[in-house]
Formats: structure tokens, sequence, C-alpha cells
């Protein structure tokens, strides 16, 4: 509600802020080195205030690789997440990748296909993975950020910003280093957010970034 970006600036902010992660090898630097190429809405739904309420997306990454989003406020909930590549053996599939399941821990499934009987016949083999789910999300939010501006306070006196390069704060600090690059994957996933509102606007093309 008083969201003009609608499920763009809602569900979609968790998809590209994953993708950024995944496609950067969760290496910051690489997102100013030309790591998204183009984005697109190839579907859209827009209520009567012309907020999207429904939409598909895509978003062209360096390297041929694609990020495809589908994010509705019509739908039932799904907070699925399928990640594969070509060469890769397994498809990973998360399915509380926004809010998490209670419970010790999270699970990452991993399944792979083959077929039999003359190719006749589809067999899948998998197994999952365990993430620790024992400190709540917020409390280690709030942690990290006091950490990170404490250091911030301390170094940034000292040091001086590179904003061109998106050095927000000066300091050498692992923690000053991390503030940085949250704030840059932040950015970045806001650029893309905007791209795709612009294509919408523009009827579905692809936009440049």
């Amino acid at each position: 509600e008083g969201d003009f970006m609608g499920c763009i600036g809602d569900l979609a902010w968790y998809c590209v802020r994953m993708g950024l992660l995944v496609f950067s090898d969760l290496n910051a630097d690489a997102l100013r080195l030309g790591l998204v190429k183009e984005v697109q809405v190839v579907n859209c739904e827009l209520n009567d205030e012309g907020v999207p309420i429904d939409a598909d997306c895509m978003v062209y990454f360096s390297d041929k690789r694609v990020l495809s989003i589908h994010c509705s406020f019509k739908h039932p909930l799904n907070q699925t997440v399928n990640i594969f590549g070509t060469g890769s053996e397994y498809t990973a599939t998360i399915t509380d990748v926004i809010l998490p399941r209670k419970g010790e821990h999270l699970e990452i499934s991993l399944s792979k296909q083959h077929l039999i009987e003359y190719d006749q016949i589809c067999c899948q083999e998998g197994k999952v993975l365990q993430a620790s789910n024992a400190h709540v999300q917020e409390v280690c939010m709030w942690h990290n950020f006091a950490k990170w501006a404490q250091k911030i306070d301390e170094e940034s006196s000292q040091a001086a910003a590179d904003v061109e390069n998106e050095k927000w704060w000066g300091g050498s600090s692992d923690e000053v280093k991390a503030a940085n690059d949250i704030a840059s994957y932040s950015l970045h996933t806001q650029i893309v957010l905007d791209g795709l509102m612009v294509s919408i606007q523009k009827g579905g093309v692809r936009i440049p970034l």
C-alpha cells in the first residue's frame, strides 16, 4: 500500500538481491564492472492506479546469465527460488527464501533428473543441505549494523570515502568493507528495479543498464 512499484518493489526486490549476490559470487566489486546488462518486464498486470500487481521479469547478466522472476500479489504465497546452470549437476531449490521456517535448520534441496528405458521414463535423484537457523534474522541484522556503524564512526574520520568507486565510507576494517558492500548491493538492486519500471512504462522493451 502506497508503493507505486507494487510487486516489483516488494517481492521482486528479494529476487533481484539474490540474483546479484549469486551472479557476483558475493563480490560487490563485480557490480561496478557491468554485471547487469539489461532488464525487461515481459508480461505485467496493473491495477486501476497503474501499480504492478503481477509481473514476469527478466534480468540479463554478463556471460549470458539470466534471472527470471515471477512476482504476484494475486497468486498464493510462494517464495521459491530455483538455481541452475549449464553444466551444473543439480538444481538447487529453496522454498523459504524470504521468510524462513521455524526450526534449528533450513534446507536447500538439490535434485537432478535423467532418463532411462530408451528415454521414456524420467528418474530423479536428490539430496538435502542444511543451514543453521539458530539465530533470528532481525537479531543478526541489528548486531551486524551496530558493528558496522561503530567501525564507520571510528575510521571514517581518518580515511576519505571514494563515492565514485562506491566506497561510501573510508576505512580498512572488515566491518567497513561489509558496510560498503551491502550499500552497493542495495544501490544496484534499486537500479535494476527502476529499470524494470521503465520497461513497463515503455511497453516491455529491454532497458540497458
